[in-house]
């Protein structure tokens, strides 16, 4: 049977008319992420990921980080996740979870930092024979800003799969 509008909502109504939902209140540890994600609607952002992994933290959650080998993208976010608990510790005078804003260059120069002279490339060195990350200028210009490796940390690839070697890096 269909439902009749008898002072009730449809289920559709109920579910996909945004004008007829009630808004409910926010709780004051998510409205950073409910700002987020209605602000960035419309496209693909890296930040609703971070922020919803720093709610979850306050939370009381935990995170992993995983890709299959434990290199490349896995450096990125390791990288990034531990400059941003640094400038959150630093901050917050030891408990780790400043509410103030975070300090994003400082994030960015720290990630940097780590990813040069860190022990990431070391483990890809392990891993593949080269101390370069396995991202070539063409893939890393469309990371997400905070994930992007330096450029003199890149590999680069020949056809096939093959890894640059001899200081032969493609810019």
């Amino acid at each position: 049977a269909t439902l009749k509008k008898i002072g009730r909502l449809s289920w559709e109504q109920a579910h996909f008319d945004t004008e007829q939902q009630i808004r409910q209140p926010i709780h004051p540890m998510l409205s950073a992420l409910h700002d987020f994600i209605r602000s960035s609607a419309t496209k693909i952002e890296h930040g609703i990921l971070d922020e919803a992994a720093y709610a979850a933290a306050r939370l009381g959650g935990g995170s992993a980080i995983f890709c299959k080998s434990g290199k490349d993208r896995t450096a990125m976010q390791v990288t990034f996740k531990q400059a941003q608990f640094i400038n959150r510790f630093m901050k917050s005078g030891g408990n780790g979870f400043s509410e103030g804003e975070t300090d994003a260059d400082r994030i960015f120069s720290d990630a940097t930092t780590m990813r040069v002279y860190g022990t990431r490339l070391p483990i890809c060195d392990k891993n593949v024979g080269q101390p370069l990350y396995a991202f070539n200028s063409l893939q890393a210009r469309f990371m997400p800003d905070p994930l992007k490796p330096p450029a003199r940390t890149l590999a680069g690839f020949l056809k096939g799969g093959r890894v640059f070697t001899g200081g032969a890096i493609e810019s």
